[in-house]
């Protein structure tokens, strides 16, 4: 892999890539998104013509979205999945390099690049998964040389950014979809469809995406383009809870039979996996746990703890304090979780636990885990109440009844 050669060369490749990515990232729209993407790839390429098609719904056919040439009309300029080069790639989901078309006699090929000063291209699927985005061609180098293996690699891995960043703006786009009808139809009228499908859509491609990350991260060594490759993985981590949270709102009640589940042990796990995240706090965690509360069917407990302790972290600076206590209680079980953080203010206490509504980035979360902890705690006829006082903490208190009292 070029990344792997530490060259002042390769080392300008890698910060090329990451100036991509960066834009990919930050840009507002997808038309924004493949325009940001073409031009500094055409720059990282020293390459002056290129263009971006876009499968559409059915996956038969691609739609020129993105170009450089003005002989070329975008919407109108189309090719059918085996049509052309373009189609080809798109049909065989595999990238092309050529070097000299001239004499690569089992290309079939129109005139359209009669017209150019060099005869070698580049052509690779833009691909989430296995899934077919798009397809991004390059040519015309400026330096008049044929393109490379090193130059392939590169745009792969452009496709690769493009493509995932596709799927993550449609994802967020449907969330607002949601929220919004949410807002007017109520808390969860269309979040069971949008959920499967959501499973479907996105589940294998994110797979995929965070498999072959890992792979390369295995054949790098230590250097900026591994950083680059860990700064990816983590946002990918972050997109497949987004799915996961959703996919937990759409499972409500169709667990019948649930397991036995022993309270405390299911809140030192929970407090577990919430340290293991935040090695870089000093975080105190005082917990007082009742010794004889039964079992009790679990309906995700796990959820409710996780959620409410990982806000609770979020909530604190660099150092903190947190207060685990489960308790038996007139018929009830008693689980408070309270944090010496930050605070919250009566306008937003009172929309907590809304689909959707959240006062973080929209890169660290949509608001779905306090709506998934007062779904659950419905599940099993409880009560969730929370106080709160700004720079000064907030409490969770979570009442779940016992069998006899249900």
């Amino acid at each position: 892999m070029f990344l792997q050669t530490k060259t002042k060369k390769d080392i300008s490749k890698v910060e090329q890539l990451s100036e991509i990515i960066d834009a990919v990232s930050a840009s507002r729209d997808i038309r924004e998104l493949l325009e940001a993407s073409l031009n500094k790839t055409l720059k990282a390429l020293s390459s002056e013509r290129g263009s971006i098609f876009m499968a559409g719904e059915d996956g038969e056919e691609l739609s020129l979205k993105c170009a450089n040439d003005n002989d070329l009309k975008l919407d109108q300029f189309r090719r059918k999945l085996g049509e052309g080069v373009v189609g080809k790639v798109a049909k065989e989901r595999r990238s092309l390099l050529v070097k000299d078309i001239r004499q690569d006699r089992a290309l079939t090929i129109s005139n359209i690049y009669h017209d150019y000063r060099t005869t070698s291209f580049l052509c690779v699927p833009i691909l989430a998964g296995m899934k077919l985005i798009g397809v991004i061609n390059i040519t015309e180098n400026n330096t008049g040389k044929p393109y490379s293996e090193e130059d392939l690699k590169f745009l792969e891995m452009v496709a690769g950014s493009i493509g995932l960043q596709i799927e993550k703006s449609k994802l967020l786009c449907e969330v607002e979809k949601i929220k919004k009808k949410a807002e007017t139809d109520g808390k969860f009228t269309e979040l069971g469809k949008f959920s499967s499908g959501i499973s479907h859509e996105l589940n294998n491609p994110l797979d995929g995406v965070v498999r072959y990350v890992n792979l390369a991260l295995n054949t790098i060594e230590e250097g900026p383009a591994r950083g680059y490759l860990m700064e990816a993985k983590s946002g990918l981590i972050r997109i497949v809870n987004i799915v996961r949270s959703l996919l937990e709102l759409s499972r409500r009640n169709k667990n019948l039979n649930p397991k036995m589940a022993d309270v405390n042990k299911t809140m030192e796990h929970s407090i577990e996996l919430a340290m293991n995240s935040v090695a870089h706090k000093t975080v105190d965690i005082k917990k007082n746990m009742c010794k004889d509360l039964p079992m009790i069917p679990d309906m995700g407990l796990e959820s409710i703890f996780s959620n409410i302790l990982k806000n609770a972290v979020d909530a604190l600076g660099e150092t903190g304090f947190i207060e685990v206590k489960t308790a038996r209680n007139n018929g009830f079980i008693e689980i408070s979780i309270s944090d010496t953080g930050c605070g919250m203010s009566q306008e937003h206490i009172n929309r907590i636990f809304e689909p959707f509504f959240t006062t973080k980035e929209m890169s660290k979360g949509v608001g779905l885990g306090l709506a998934i902890c007062d779904d659950i705690v419905k599940r099993y006829n409880g009560r969730i109440q929370v106080s709160s006082q700004m720079d000064k903490g907030t409490a969770f208190v979570i009442q779940l009844p016992l069998k006899d009292n249900a």
